[in-house]
């Protein structure tokens, strides 16, 4: 057996912007837009990062995360779904992609790992890939 390792994949530096939904049956809703930049050895520079992540806080104050976004823009967009737990050491998130470049086709069937940490409405999330 094979024990799998992280491969350090982009680093996501967003603006968070947090929208109180209120309170709902698991919990307090709230939904989070954000946007920032993703730079990556995938690719030069910077791309831009956007989506929402909804969040639902547990009266544990545990938070579950369900995250939707994109990274870059037209043929080159990826688009993500990161799943996770949020607590005050910042969220940790595991990552599915989808993208039509054929130059990150590989992202189609790779699984991500997130961690992150968040300083007022700035979260920077260290996003690896899974090798297995």
């Amino acid at each position: 057996m094979t024990t799998p390792q992280l491969t350090p994949f982009a680093t996501l530096t967003v603006t968070l912007s947090f929208t109180p939904i209120g309170k709902v049956d698991a919990g307090f809703r709230l939904d989070v837009p954000f946007e920032g930049t993703a730079p990556s050895s995938h690719w030069e520079g910077e791309r831009p990062v956007s989506g929402v992540d909804h969040v639902t806080v547990a009266d544990s104050g545990i938070q579950s995360l369900d995250i939707r976004g994109r990274i870059g823009t037209g043929k080159e967009v990826v688009a993500y779904r990161a799943i996770g737990r949020g607590s005050d050491a910042g969220p940790r998130e595991v990552f599915t992609f989808e993208t039509a470049s054929e130059e990150l086709a590989f992202l189609n069937g790779a699984v991500g790992v997130g961690v992150g940490s968040i300083d007022g409405d700035q979260l920077t999330l260290e996003v690896s890939l899974l090798d297995a």
